[in-house]
């Protein structure tokens, strides 16, 4: 719509709708520009945390990333995993605390590094579980996940820990409902999603604050300045509906001016924001680990002591090919998690952010040819100045194929569960007992909370 075009009441509803789903709705605006100054008055390095939360979508093949390597295991996985499996000479070594030993492949370097630093662990065969789950219980199918190997529900299952529930929210969520009020009244929600809308960061009171890689959209209604005749327009558009307009007209309004002043103050502060001074690869997940790292630079601008955050790499479906798209898609993540991890470090806050991987489910040990099918048990990753790492956590299960661990094919059973794993993240997040029984409702059918992963104090 050009600037000399009439302004109807029905273009600026239209467009004030398409402003409020664009940029942000009401609740994950909360607050305008005053707020944000007010509560950057505290340093919020004094007490920051953040979860990066980095989905691997399409089910990664976490027995691919972490290897058993000590001769015995070596050779159970090189049977089970056919012409998946790699060779000694494509390994590379993880220090060893113990007779069982653990290699990355050649494609890994930046995982074999933040390991061997200590700043990474694994976490083994971990899975989507509504109880503890054995291999007799699974054949007698007694109180399984509902759709399992189905990519959108174990995806939903895995982000929200609510196995068993019709409408889902997400424990991101949940985790910004319950501690959101550490931030104050900063205009900026706790999570931001850096790869669109997500069940994760979607709580009972919170959802996410969404922008792209690449910053802030301006709203082109308004792009023009102050003294733009569409600007002024518009303006005093939003004006009568704010001081006339009916309860929804109103409310539409408040959202519209709300998500204006915030991405305003967005655009100003992403201009004076950082990616540190190291080398980062040129992926598009490293891009958007390039956008947690400067809205992180930025974050005493928002006053804000807690962010959960979301990025999304894509791609993990391998049915085929997977030995060429796999390698392809490991090397991208390692070094874009090594990447960001340097650069936090570099900030000076290595311990005050841990990053973290979720994926639909793991895949089948056995080929099917050319690639790997649907599965369930997985191997996640943990990096972060605060993760006790150089470590496997969880039960390394048996590899034998119709084993004690196997469901079927290859497919491994969980021995550890989702809500279990980020029960672990939100302690150190600072959850209380009680918000963790809230966060997951699950939780108290496992044996411990807390998986022992993260440095706490």
């Amino acid at each position: 719509m050009s600037a000399s075009t009439h302004w109807t009441r029905r273009n600026f509803l239209h467009c004030a709708a398409a402003t409020a789903a664009g940029l942000a709705n009401r609740k994950a605006a909360l607050g305008l520009l005053a707020g944000a100054q007010a509560a950057a008055t505290q340093a919020a390095g004094e007490d920051y945390r953040a979860l990066v939360c980095i989905f691997l979508a399409g089910g990664n093949d976490g027995f691919n990333v972490l290897i058993p390597s000590d001769a015995t295991r070596y050779q159970t996985y090189k049977t089970a995993r056919g012409n998946l499996a790699f060779t000694t000479d494509q390994l590379l070594a993880l220090n060893a605390n113990s007779s069982k030993t653990y290699a990355v492949s050649t494609s890994a370097p930046g995982f074999q590094s933040l390991y061997n630093k200590g700043q990474l662990a694994f976490l083994a065969n971990v899975g989507t579980l509504l109880e503890p789950t054995t291999k007799k219980t699974y054949l007698a199918g007694t109180n399984l996940p509902p759709q399992l190997y189905s990519h959108n529900d174990q995806s939903d299952q895995g982000m929200s820990s609510e196995l068993d529930a019709l409408q889902k929210m997400g424990w991101g969520g949940r985790i910004a409902d319950l501690l959101g009020s550490l931030n104050g009244t900063s205009s900026l929600p706790l999570g931001v999603s850096i790869a669109g809308n997500n069940i994760f960061q979607v709580g009972a009171s919170s959802v996410p604050y969404y922008m792209s890689p690449y910053g802030v959209n301006n709203f082109y209604v308004t792009s023009g300045g102050a003294t733009d005749p569409r600007t002024r327009t518009f303006n005093k558009m939003l004006g009568l509906s704010l001081a006339n307009g009916n309860l929804m007209e109103q409310e539409l309004a408040k959202s519209v001016t709300k998500s204006i002043g915030l991405s305003q103050t967005l655009i100003t502060a992403l201009a004076n924001s950082s990616i540190g001074t190291g080398i980062w690869p040129g992926s598009y997940l490293a891009q958007q680990l390039q956008m947690v790292a400067r809205m992180i630079s930025v974050r005493n601008t928002f006053g804000v002591k807690r962010q959960v955050f979301y990025v999304v790499q894509g791609g993990y479906d391998t049915h085929d090919d997977q030995v060429s798209r796999h390698n392809s898609l490991i090397s991208d993540l390692s070094s874009a998690m090594a990447a960001f991890h340097s650069t936090m470090d570099e900030f000076g806050i290595g311990t005050d952010v841990t990053s973290f991987t979720l994926s639909d489910f793991g895949r089948t040990l056995t080929s099917n040819g050319d690639g790997s099918d649907h599965a369930w048990g997985n191997v996640q990753m943990i990096a972060g100045g605060s993760v006790l790492g150089g470590d496997v956590y969880g039960k390394f299960p048996s590899q034998v194929i119709d084993g004690a661990d196997d469901a079927s094919y290859g497919r491994l059973i969980p021995s550890t569960a989702v809500d279990q794993y980020g029960a672990t993240l939100a302690r150190w997040f600072g959850a209380s007992d009680t918000d963790l029984a809230t966060i997951f409702p699950h939780l108290n059918r496992f044996s411990t909370a807390d998986l022992g992963f993260m440095n706490l104090a």
